[in-house]
This record gives C-alpha cells, sequence and structure tokens, in this order.
C-alpha cells in the first residue's frame, strides 16, 4: 500500500457480509417469571426499573461493538471479544456465567432487547443477584465507563524510533488516557468513526513525498514503518503523490470475501486496512490522524487483489466547505479524479510491472457505495479481532 515525512505530534474468514446493520429496537420489555427465576436464583419481584435514556444509548454503543456481522445479535464469544478490546477481559468461565444470565432463552445467542433486559433487571437498585451475577454486573460498570470515555485526538501523539531511511525506523502512536499514556495501534485502537458522519484517517504518506510507508500490520502496536522489497526500502518511482495517502482504521479488506466490480468478476480482499487518498489542500505529516469527510471511491485491482480507494478531504482543510460529494470533486477539483485514477493505474510500470486495472470501468463510485463499503470492512475488522487477532 502506499511514502512519508516527520510525525505530527498529534486472518481469518469473516462471518458473511451483511447489509449495514438499522437502527436497533430499544424498548424495555417486562421480563417473565423465567427471566426473574434466571437471574435472581428462584426468587422473583415486581418488575425492574426501565433503564434510563442515556443507559440505553451507551448499551446500544456496546450492542454494537459487539456485534460483528451486524445481524442484530451476539454469542457468549462476542461478549468475551468485545471484553478483550475494551481491556476488561473475562476468562472463558466468566464469559460463559455473564452470557447465561443474558440468554434467557437458551437459544445460543441474544438479541439487543435480550440485552437490555438483562441490564435492566441486573442493576435495579432493588433487585439482587447470585454472587457470580454481582461480580459480572461490577465488570460491566467498568465497560459502561470506557465507552463513555470519548477518544479525543488532543490525546494521540507520536514518537519515532530508529533512524528516518533505516529499516528499522518506526512511528509509534500513543493515548493520553486521564493522565496514564499507554501505547495504541493506529490500526486497532483508534476508532472508525469521528462522529458528525466523519470518519478517521490515519496518513502514513504526505502528498509532496514518494517514500513508501505503511501500517505494520505484521508487527505489534502497528506502527508505521517505510515498506522494502527484496530487503530494500521502498520510494514510488513513478514521482512525489499529489494527494495525502493513508488507511482508515478498524476496517480489513478480508482476502476470504469476493467483491464483485461489475460482470462476473470478483477479486479477493488484499488483507490491509482500507486505503484513503485525502484532496486536501494541505500536506499531512506522517501520523496525522484526521477526521474526513468520504466523497467517493475507486475500485482499484492490483496484482489480482481487491484495492479499494477511498477519496475524502480532511474536515479541517478550507477545500471541505466546497467538498460534499463525487460530483463536488470535479466542479472543485477538475480533473482530480483522473489524476488520481491515472496514479494508480501506471505508479507500478517504472518498476517494471504492469498497469493496475479498476472495476466498474474506471467510474469514481459515490459516498453512498463508498461508506457501504467502508462500513462493510469494518465488520470484517470486528470478525478478523473477535479472538484477539492483532496482526496479519
Amino acid at each position: 500500500r502506499s511514502p512519508a515525512a516527520a510525525p505530527s505530534p498529534q486472518g481469518r474468514a469473516s462471518r458473511g457480509a451483511m447489509a449495514p446493520m438499522g437502527r436497533i429496537k430499544t424498548g424495555v420489555k417486562r421480563l417473565t417469571q423465567g427471566a426473574r427465576r434466571a437471574l435472581f436464583g428462584g426468587r422473583t419481584r415486581r418488575s425492574a426499573e426501565p433503564a434510563t435514556r442515556e443507559d440505553v444509548e451507551r448499551l446500544e454503543s456496546i450492542f454494537q461493538l459487539a456485534d460483528s456481522t451486524g445481524n442484530g445479535r451476539i454469542d457468549a464469544r462476542e461478549l468475551q471479544a468485545l471484553h478483550q478490546s475494551l481491556g476488561e477481559p473475562l476468562t472463558d468461565e466468566e464469559a460463559r456465567d455473564a452470557f447465561e444470565e443474558m440468554d434467557e432463552n437458551r437459544s445460543g445467542d441474544i438479541s439487543f432487547d435480550d440485552f437490555l433486559r438483562w441490564y435492566t433487571t441486573a442493576h435495579d437498585r432493588r433487585g439482587f443477584l447470585s454472587r457470580k451475577g454481582e461480580s459480572y454486573s461490577r465488570r460491566f460498570k467498568k465497560l459502561m465507563a470506557t465507552i463513555d470515555s470519548p477518544f479525543r485526538l488532543s490525546h494521540l501523539s507520536c514518537t519515532e524510533a530508529g533512524e528516518a531511511g533505516t529499516l528499522g525506523y518506526r512511528v509509534h502512536f500513543r493515548y493520553d488516557d486521564g493522565g496514564s499514556v499507554k501505547r495504541v495501534s493506529p490500526w486497532h485502537d483508534i476508532p472508525l468513526h469521528a462522529g458528525g458522519g466523519m470518519l478517521h484517517f490515519v496518513c502514513e504518506i504526505p502528498r509532496g513525498s514518494r517514500r513508501k510507508f505503511e501500517v505494520a500490520t505484521g508487527e505489534a502496536f502497528n506502527p508505521i514503518k517505510q515498506d522494502t522489497r527484496h530487503g530494500r526500502l521502498r520510494e514510488f518511482q513513478l514521482g512525489d503523490l499529489a494527494f495525502n495517502y493513508g488507511a482508515f482504521p478498524q476496517t480489513w479488506e478480508d482476502p476470504n470475501h469476493l467483491t464483485r466490480v461489475g460482470g462476473d468478476e470478483a477479486f479477493a480482499g488484499d488483507n490491509d486496512p482500507i486505503d484513503g487518498v485525502e484532496v486536501g489542500s494541505r500536506a499531512l505529516p506522517t501520523g496525522t490522524v484526521a477526521r474526513v469527510k468520504v466523497l467517493g471511491a475507486l475500485a482499484m485491482i492490483d496484482d489480482g487483489e481487491m484495492d479499494w480507494k477511498v477519496l475524502c478531504v480532511n474536515a479541517e482543510d478550507p477545500l471541505a466547505e466546497e467538498l460534499h460529494s463525487a460530483d463536488d470533486l470535479e466542479s472543485a477539483l477538475p480533473g482530480v479524479v483522473d489524476a488520481v485514477r491515472e496514479w494508480f493505474r501506471t505508479y507500478k510500470v517504472p518498476e517494471g510491472k504492469g498497469e493496475n486495472r479498476f472495476g466498474f470501468g474506471g467510474e469514481l463510485q459515490g459516498a453512498e457505495v463508498a461508506l457501504e463499503t467502508i462500513e462493510e470492512t469494518h465488520r470484517f475488522w470486528k470478525a478478523l479481532t473477535l479472538d484477539g487477532h492483532k496482526t496479519v
């Protein structure tokens, strides 16, 4: 994937491609006698106090994080993976016991209504649980607190390790979490969604440069490094980039999933986060994380693999006020789409390789298709990391 300057301060198969999940029903249901017996060890009471609207919104966020397929249901493994990813891991036994209390119908998976019903009962101040239930309830409150802590770009920073222009050079990411500075992964720990319809974009290669930097998906904490070929550092021989190039966090183009790009052809993902092409007027140093507006996408096919290029603009760039869709690109930046497409079509030719191809006749797909594709790769990422995978 595709160069950089000084840092700024700042698989496995999926369970299947699903349509983006619609809004989850959040009505609170009364508990059956069976649910009361399951949760309270045979004792019953009149009714549980309904969860507050704020609690329901937080619970919905937690449930959607756990739902790796987007089908509106989660199982015990997904509950355990959620705890692991949020720094509050459960043992197999703890996950099994906790899930049994939620799974009233013993179906093996639960809906959001089941999840909300469990929370409403388990956290009612008038109720009581078994010792195991009380223990998990306390753990779950820590999970709620984690969700309540918003990600702040101002708390993120980059540090360099090694000498630039050497094989050992890395750009590491750290996050100040309430005074506790910890190392984080730009792939896994920076949220995809940035609020207000924006997404986070990790810049690997600034415009005006040609060193081929990329997120190291095969290394712990996934720092940014310069790519190599046959033990030598890579640069783009075609020349400097006319755009900022990087990746969207918490996405993954699944090599076990085939994408149709017009006609009968279908291609597997390239085993990387989905790529971003930021077309703003300012160069973004390597390691910059920006909030971006998605404009469209090109369905590039690289060495027989699906390698989407998502065109976007930094929300803080002056051009952001003019760019809202794929159509705006041509009116505000005439020729930019053709230039981006041609660069990616031919950048390997100076290296003695053939041209890359594009699906859909090379036409730029609109923002709606681009966002659907990103959400699909976000679900693939969830499935990849469900059992703790952090490298590929």
